[in-house]
């Protein structure tokens, strides 16, 4: 199944890179990120493994780099990744799931 990263999880991926990368360099941010994409990838050929988030009808939300993301999407034709970002942030909230 084809993946298609939505226009906000690409941002949320490059904030993720340049939080990372002043923490602990080039070498650390592309590691990090690298890891989500991987875990992302997987979703290929598994789409339905992560379980439907509870708080948006249609999501699903994937936990990826020993837990410290989260990543939502969707599965239609394809698998619809619409953000990534931090598991200590409060749940995904409406607003920023009708954004998404």
């Amino acid at each position: 199944m084809r993946i298609k990263y939505q226009p906000r999880a690409t941002r949320n991926l490059g904030e993720i890179q340049a939080h990372y990368q002043a923490l602990g360099g080039k070498t650390l941010a592309l590691r990090m990120v690298r890891g989500i994409r991987q875990a992302v990838t997987s979703l290929a050929d598994n789409p339905l493994i992560a379980p439907a988030y509870e708080l948006a009808p249609g999501l699903r939300r994937l936990v990826v780099a020993k837990g410290a993301f989260l990543v939502f999407y969707r599965v239609t034709d394809h698998v619809q990744v619409v953000y990534v970002r931090r598991a200590e942030r409060e749940p995904l909230g409406e607003n920023e799931i009708e954004q998404a």
